[in-house]
């Protein structure tokens, strides 16, 4: 197979240098080994690299009329395809050569020209960005990869449930900007527990797979298939012009499960079940809409026609939401919100390297509110700001204690969980400041958690903050990571420290080979990028084994400790100088 040719793009506004340059190397011109492209300075330069990613090398001189070659290395760092350039100049003094270097070139030659010594500077410059190239594309594959395993269901084909919400997330703003209607359908294959009982996995999953392509094959407008778990698919009703169409499409689903499927010699008829959810739902997040059609799904279990619209009746959470609101702000201006620490692991060491700090409710009738419940909610209603700000207080109050008390085996950071809502607020970057000071610790101590969708919702905003960050050496932690998607550009581009697996790959990481593909996956990206690993929701040895034979940097769970009140999480602080004196005595 012929190699690709190297392409040089020589910026430089003296003529007979295209002449000489085609004179010298007219051998491996003719060869196919080098190919050459000219510009007279560096704005035809910028033309010429945007308009193509074949560009691999540039050579460019420092004076050229219009844009000199310095501000051209300038601007080179907004190409995103790597090449890199070599500045070839009669101005070679130290200043011009400090100055190019630090703008990003890979080599300074003198001119008059040294053909000789080019040629060598061209061969290792071009497989320096072969190298650069290669290691960008396996990324890339590995990011696609994951994609794949995190957003598509292995079996079918389909989307899964991460790909599905996705999905339902952007019908929820078109509902929002256009009012775009939309429906949510929860169904399932009735047959597949008595086939897989009886034929077992391959003929079971064969049905699954033939189910899935009918709903694919079926012929309306705009939808999105998905399969859920086991014999349970959704379907999202895109775009709906008129919510009285549905129960025609709910007729036609039913007709579609009404004809046998063939699997070899066995002919298996499956009637179906629906759980329907419309946009008319008063939901904000894309997990109420499934969560909607689950409900409505479950009541369709014991409906003769087999199919059930949700409606409000079924679920009484609106009174229970508003006095759950009203409830959260009197708990966040009383102090009721308490830090629970849950201790965050060396895999190799069984050290504790930090903890992560976790907001948790005791009502004055003692009685806890799940997390679950309060913190989406103060997600949405923007409680989540000062809820935040007197978390990350009293966080880094705590870890000040912590360091004064144990200044030998402290563990090195406390790690806060960060909304779009707190990465958005213009008080932020002075609220850490002001929680750092009065605990007398430095950016080092404090590592903040932030979700890929987090990131992803507002990029541009997101990297500024974060780079502030980075600036007061504050550690930056992508949370759940596997569950959004992140493009390569921009895992490269933000500044980030550690990646933390989500639970959702952990849990069966020892018996499901899926799980542990990507879980192998996001372990191998985070080594590529040089980026620290953290494993969540590890309950069992069988995990830790696992995650110590993929060569996990940490990890947390209940398996070492559970989040406990900051008494409890210094007992265990305490716990490793009993632990290092009886191993030295």
């Amino acid at each position: 197979m012929k190699e690709e040719t190297n392409v040089v793009l020589v910026v430089d506004d003296e003529f007979e240098i295209q002449r000489l340059f085609k004179q010298i190397f007219r051998k491996r011109i003719r060869n196919g080994e080098l190919s050459f492209q000219f510009a007279q300075n560096g704005i035809e330069a910028l033309e010429i690299i945007r308009a193509s990613n074949s560009i691999a090398m540039i050579l460019t001189d420092i004076q050229m009329p219009k844009m000199d070659g310095l501000t051209l290395l300038t601007n080179l760092a907004e190409i995103e395809c790597p090449l890199k350039a070599v500045v070839i100049s009669a101005f070679g003094d130290m200043k011009n050569i400090r100055v190019a270097m630090n703008r990003g070139a890979f080599d300074f030659l003198m001119k008059p020209i040294d053909f000789e010594d080019l040629e060598i500077t061209i061969n290792k410059t071009l497989a320096f960005v072969r190298d650069l190239r290669s290691q960008k594309q396996e990324l890339q594959s590995t990011l696609d990869r994951l994609h794949s395993l995190v957003f598509y269901d292995q079996l079918t084909g389909l989307s899964n449930r991460y790909g599905l919400l996705q999905k339902i997330a952007k019908s929820i703003d078109l509902k929002r900007s256009k009012g775009i209607d939309f429906a949510v359908l929860k169904l399932d294959v009735e047959r597949y527990p008595i086939i897989k009982a009886g034929f077992g996995h391959t003929l079971s999953d064969r049905l699954l797979v033939e189910i899935a392509r009918r709903l694919e094959s079926w012929n309306i407008p705009s939808k999105v298939v998905a399969r859920m778990e086991n014999n349970e698919f959704a379907i999202l009703l895109e775009g709906v012009e008129n919510l009285s169409v549905i129960a025609n499409y709910i007729e036609q689903l039913h007709q579609l499960f009404s004809h046998p499927v063939q699997l070899d010699e066995i002919s298996v008829s499956s009637k179906t079940r629906i759980g329907l959810v419309t946009s008319d739902l008063e939901g904000v997040q894309p997990e109420d809409f499934l969560r909607a059609a689950d409900t409505a799904f479950d009541c369709a279990r014991n409906d003769r026609e087999g199919t059930v619209f949700f409606n409000h009746s079924m679920q009484q959470k609106a009174i229970h939401r508003v006095n759950l609101e009203v409830n959260l702000q009197e708990a966040i201006a009383t102090k009721q919100i308490l830090v629970h620490y849950q201790p965050i692991f060396s895999l190799q060491t069984g050290k504790i390297k930090g903890f992560e700090a976790l907001a948790r409710w005791l009502t004055p009738d003692q009685r806890w509110i799940s997390p679950l419940e309060f913190i989406p909610l103060a997600e949405e209603t923007g409680l989540i700001v000062p809820l935040g700000r007197c978390l990350l207080a009293e966080a880094c109050a705590q870890m000040g204690r912590w360091k004064n008390q144990f200044p030998d085996i402290c563990p090195e950071s406390i790690s806060v969980n960060l909304s779009s809502l707190q990465l958005a607020n213009s008080d932020l970057l002075e609220d850490i400041d002001r929680s750092l000071l009065a605990a007398g610790l430095s950016g080092e101590s404090l590592n903040l958690e932030i979700t890929e969708s987090v990131l992803m919702e507002n990029v541009k905003t997101a990297i500024n903050v974060l780079y502030q960050l980075r600036e007061r050496s504050i550690g930056i932690s992508i949370d759940d990571f596997g569950t959004g998607y992140s493009s390569l550009a921009y895992l490269q581009s933000l500044p980030i420290t550690a990646l933390k697996i989500d639970r959702s790959f952990i849990m069966d990481i020892d018996t499901n080979s899926n799980s542990l593909e990507i879980t192998s996956m996001i372990i191998n990206l985070s080594n590529q990028l040089k980026l620290k690993v953290v494993a969540e929701g590890i309950d069992k040895d069988a995990h830790t084994n696992v995650l110590r034979s993929l060569s996990c940097d940490y990890g947390q769970g209940f398996l070492f400790s559970p989040p406990v009140d900051a008494t409890a999480a210094t007992s265990l602080i305490a716990a490793q100088i009993s632990d290092s004196f009886s191993k030295n005595v």
